[in-house]
């Protein structure tokens, strides 16, 4: 079972990628590291048609990919790469997934734990919120169709008995990255 690192967002989905894209090829984050040779793929989901589509940075900048995802009004998901793992960004949330991870060791080994913590108080710093919810069993499964707000997700999750912690975002973390665009 991996483990998923959830956060809500009041940005669209465009600019969430651009967000992400800007700081990947940017400054980067410090726990959260893009593809070793650079190249960022980017995967988008059409929910109309099913179409996937997609694009590579740096050939693509994170505006011109903010640009393609406005002009296809209907896309509903879009995965970036990372070194490990991938983010998946879907209306009104945020997904760091890491497939390769175990959720049980999230809550039975110290250091993994304070890996998993460290990404997610960054992440939670970077999208500006007050709590992430770590979980397992691929809860981004149930986004879009199952919950579409916050408050949805924890109540399927504690129905679907998938395991998951709720953390708040210390104070100093909750602060927006002045840098990030809106």
């Amino acid at each position: 079972m991996g483990i998923e690192i959830l956060l809500t967002t009041s940005r669209s989905l465009a600019a969430s990628t651009r967000a992400m894209l800007d700081k990947l090829v940017s400054s980067g984050f410090e726990n959260v590291d893009p593809p070793e040779d650079g190249r960022i793929e980017v995967d988008c989901l059409d929910g109309e048609s099913g179409e996937e589509w997609g694009f590579v940075t740096p050939e693509t900048t994170a505006q011109e990919g903010f640009a393609k995802i406005k002009e296809r009004a209907t896309t509903v998901r879009v995965k970036i790469s990372l070194r490990t793992g991938h983010l998946i960004l879907f209306p009104g949330f945020v997904v760091l997934s890491r497939p390769d991870d175990e959720y049980d060791d999230f809550e039975e080994d110290p250091r993994a734990r304070q890996i998993i913590l460290r990404e997610a108080m960054e992440m939670g710093r970077y999208v500006a919120v007050k709590e992430v919810l770590i979980a397992g069993d691929a809860a981004s499964d149930f986004l879009g169709e199952d919950a579409t707000t916050w408050d949805e997700l924890l109540e399927v999750l504690s129905e679907e008995e998938v395991p998951h912690k709720v953390v708040a975002v210390s104070a100093k973390a909750a602060k927006p990255d002045p840098n990030a665009p809106e």
